[in-house]
């Protein structure tokens, strides 16, 4: 893992490569790209011509991977802005100051957010500790959070890792509970009751909207940097991988494994009592995402991504599955076999690795299919389901794929 950095020095590679692998998005207003929207696309307020857009990108880039300070930005803003011939809105220097800030400091926070989902380091450092920036003039809330230590998975973090505001320089650090016991600290028993706001953004620009953030966090602030970039990028769960062509020859059929009925869940539950039956497996009751090392020895990311909407609603329960969800975890923890292949998904192709099980309940055939997708916190899940037959299963996860490991027999 790279040595972390502190914000001001030389960049490190997670915050480079956060940077770089966002996609330019032309503007007409802040508004139309907000809060994790951010994590994979990069903009500037009104630059709505490619060829400005990239100039922007490129002294983004270079003040990012050369560590070049604000008055070196400003110089090459300078020449963009009179080669391209643009009539920006806003006083020179305070639009150079918020492109600068915001990018490198979203960007460094997001690098930090990558290095902070390591799952060793996750071990021995297993708490978030927030640090108000020290501001002359600071934000009540802001301060008020100041020396607040929660673990690292609790969703308080979801909304409120810095950067939280425009201007703010807060920070989020990665300790141990002997590293707040020397600070003085304790780990909170609860985070901090959330009173949500409704405002209006972008009033005099030509998309206004009304979006509910935390108090105390500026509109478009409200995610984590980096952390929500798989999720955003994640298909929906209707869009079960599409058909593959076979790579030749017929496959061996998988023998079906036997599974008692207390495997199988109820059928009418909710949602997110199904939900918490899945996570029941794989970590403590109230957290919502752990690392699994699976047989193979690669880190996943298990979390309700799995059974989520790319909107983000829970369909723990779509196509029935809701029953079969502990097999479901059951096949990431002791699958028959795990392939590798690609899906094409917004026109771009990912690299898909696929958990695959063949259950047997009292004389039910359960095909089980699970599947994660590569993201800045590594293995992220896409979906998971039970097959309608093993042909499907066959069909959409073993032909045309790698296989990578396999059940000895």
């Amino acid at each position: 893992m790279a040595k972390p950095a502190d914000y001001g020095s030389l960049p490190f590679a997670e915050q480079i490569e956060f940077f770089r692998q966002k996609h330019p998005q032309l503007t007409a207003a802040w508004t139309d790209v907000y809060a994790a929207e951010h994590n994979h696309a990069f903009m500037v307020a009104g630059a709505a011509k490619a060829d400005l857009l990239a100039d922007l990108r490129g002294a983004v880039d270079k003040a990012i991977a050369d560590g070049t300070t604000l008055q070196t930005f400003r110089k090459d803003f300078d020449a963009l802005v009179e080669k391209r011939g643009w009539s920006y809105t806003g006083g020179r220097n305070w639009r150079t100051r918020v492109i600068f800030e915001t990018n490198l400091r979203q960007s460094y926070n997001a690098g930090r957010e990558a290095q902070m989902a390591d799952p060793q380091l996750q071990q021995e450092r297993p708490y978030g500790l927030y640090r108000h920036g020290g501001s002359e003039d600071p934000r009540p809330e802001h301060l008020a959070w100041d020396g607040l230590v929660l673990p690292l998975n609790d969703p308080w973090w979801d909304t409120h890792t810095p950067q939280n505001g425009w201007g703010c320089k807060c920070k989020k650090r990665m300790i141990s509970a002997d590293d707040a016991k020397r600070m003085g600290l304790k780990v909170a028993d609860d985070a901090p009751a959330i009173d949500w706001e409704e405002k209006t953004v972008g009033i005099r620009g030509p998309f206004p909207r009304t979006v509910r953030v935390p108090k105390g966090i500026d509109p478009g602030f409200e995610y984590r940097p980096g952390a929500n970039r798989a999720a955003a990028m994640t298909p929906p769960i209707d869009d079960l991988l599409p058909p593959i062509a076979a790579a030749g020859g017929s496959l061996a059929p998988l023998t079906p494994r036997l599974a008692p009925k207390s495997r199988l869940l109820a059928e009418g539950l909710s949602d997110q009592e199904y939900v918490s039956a899945f996570l029941s497996e794989f970590m403590p009751a109230g957290d919502r995402q752990t690392y699994f090392t699976d047989v193979a020895g690669e880190t996943l990311l298990i979390s309700d991504q799995l059974l989520r909407e790319r909107g983000g609603a829970l369909k723990a329960n779509k196509r029935g599955r809701g029953p079969y969800l502990k097999l479901l975890a059951d096949t990431i923890k002791q699958p028959q076999e795990i392939r590798l292949g690609w899906a094409e998904f917004g026109g771009k192709k990912v690299p898909r690795r696929r958990y695959i099980a063949r259950w047997e309940v009292e004389g039910e055939d359960i095909p089980a299919l699970v599947v994660f997708e590569t993201g800045p916190q590594g293995w992220v899940g896409v979906t998971a389901h039970q097959a309608d037959t093993i042909a499907d299963l066959d069909r959409r996860s073993r032909e045309g794929t790698t296989l990578v490991w396999q059940e000895k027999k």
